[in-house]
This record gives C-alpha cells, sequence and structure tokens, in this order.
C-alpha cells in the first residue's frame, strides 16, 4: 500500500504543478486512474449489458425452479457458460480501484506527506496552508459542510451521481441485501463525505462523472440490437 500511495502522492505532486490547484490535481488524477482501467471497466460494461439481454431467460428460469435453488443455480451457470458469460468478470475493476482509493484516502488524510512532497518540487505556495485549496474557495483538507453543519456541494453530488450511475449500469433492481446496499450507498456516500476530508469525495465525484460519461458512449456507439433494450426479445 506504501507504494500506491507513493504513486499518488508523485500524481498529485505532478499535476499540482501543471495546474497549480489541488482540486485540479485530484480531478486529473482520477481521470487518469480511470483511463488505466478503462478497458477493465468496458469489460464490466459488455458483461453487464449481456445479463441484460439474458433477462427473459434468467426470468424463465427463476420461475421454473424457484422452488429448488440448487438447480436454479446450476441452470443459471449453464446459461451464462453457454453465451460465455462470467458474472464475476464485472468486480474485477472495482477490486481494482479499491486499492487505489484506499491510497488516495491515506494520501488526502495525511496534509504534512504532500506538504512534503510539495515543497521537495519548490511547489509549495507562500502560505503553506494554501496548497489543499480547490479554485481558492474551498479547503479540500477539511470535511465539505456548509455552515459546519450540512453537506455542501460536493457530498450531495457525491451522493446524486452514485444514485445516477447505479440507476444506469443496473439494469434490473437487485434483492436482498444487495438491492438493500445499492439503494442505501447513495445516503451512505454523503454520510461519508460529510465526515472526510472533501478530496476524497471530489475523487469519488470525479471517478462517477466518468463512468457516466463512459455509460452513454456506450449507449451511442455500441447499442445493444433492436427489442433487447428494455431486456426483452
Amino acid at each position: 500500500m506504501d507504494f500506491l500511495k507513493s504513486i499518488v502522492v508523485d500524481g498529485l505532486v505532478f499535476f499540482y504543478g501543471l495546474l497549480g490547484d489541488y482540486g485540479l490535481a485530484i480531478i486529473m488524477l482520477t481521470i487518469v486512474v480511470r483511463v488505466i482501467t478503462l478497458p477493465l471497466s468496458l469489460k464490466q460494461t459488455k458483461t453487464t449489458r449481456a445479463m441484460q439481454a439474458l433477462a427473459p431467460e434468467r426470468k424463465k428460469l427463476e420461475e421454473k425452479y424457484k422452488d429448488d435453488k440448487e438447480k436454479l443455480n446450476q441452470e443459471m451457470m449453464g446459461l451464462y457458460k453457454k453465451h460465455k458469460i462470467n458474472p464475476l468478470s464485472g468486480c474485477l475493476p472495482l477490486l481494482i480501484q479499491f486499492p487505489v482509493l484506499i491510497a488516495v484516502f491515506q494520501v488526502l488524510r495525511d496534509p504534512e506527506a504532500m506538504k512534503t512532497a510539495l515543497a521537495a518540487k519548490d511547489l509549495l505556495p507562500a502560505n503553506p496552508a494554501d496548497y489543499s485549496l480547490f479554485l481558492g474557495l474551498m479547503d479540500l483538507n477539511e470535511p465539505d459542510r456548509l455552515f459546519g453543519v450540512i453537506p455542501g456541494v460536493i457530498p450531495i453530488l457525491a451522493g446524486l451521481t452514485t444514485w445516477v450511475q447505479t440507476k444506469l449500469t443496473t439494469p434490473e433492481q437487485p434483492q436482498g441485501a444487495m438491492g438493500s446496499l445499492t439503494t442505501f450507498m447513495p445516503f451512505m456516500i454523503v454520510i461519508f463525505s460529510y465526515t472526510l476530508a472533501a478530496g476524497l469525495p471530489l475523487y469519488w465525484l470525479t471517478g462517477n462523472f466518468f463512468s457516466i460519461a463512459q455509460h452513454f458512449a456506450v449507449e451511442k456507439f455500441s447499442p445493444l440490437p433492436q427489442g433487447q433494450e428494455s431486456g426483452e426479445k
């Protein structure tokens, strides 16, 4: 993890040197991470869309074997194998991005590490504490709260874009624990963003915007065959 943390620091210092703004440096770092993992994200999107196209067949199996969960799982796996779909492949981008997210979290909660790295490159402003300002207005080392009480713009947008991304990328409402997690995730993001330095939800928010834009690009340039958009043949 220290290796990833060092890479994150170097990346932020590099973009800070180019742009002179900590918030813009975080945004650029997020975009670079998402571009690097884009092939895996596109594979995840392909898997999601393929499963969406199989929705009618899955529903038939669920109805046919509703009283035999073991047989249902076997038939589902057979269906995925027939169509060369690996449901677990959709988790790979998240698994790869999670250590990066932890590294970003460690960097953003350690202002002294950034100050030291910026000082080594002679990039600290006259007032060293000002390095963490976003557009000269918001200190990204502090939580974004209006009047110190209610969530600010970044936490609200982080939660809202999480909700939009979930709606766009989840063709069917998950059931059980997964469904509850999907429903409450946007609220959890707002709560976490309320308590953390604003730089981390800014990283999350930028990633959400990238994912949403990616979704619409795939929809535009690689649409599902007619009749499969809603999961029906």
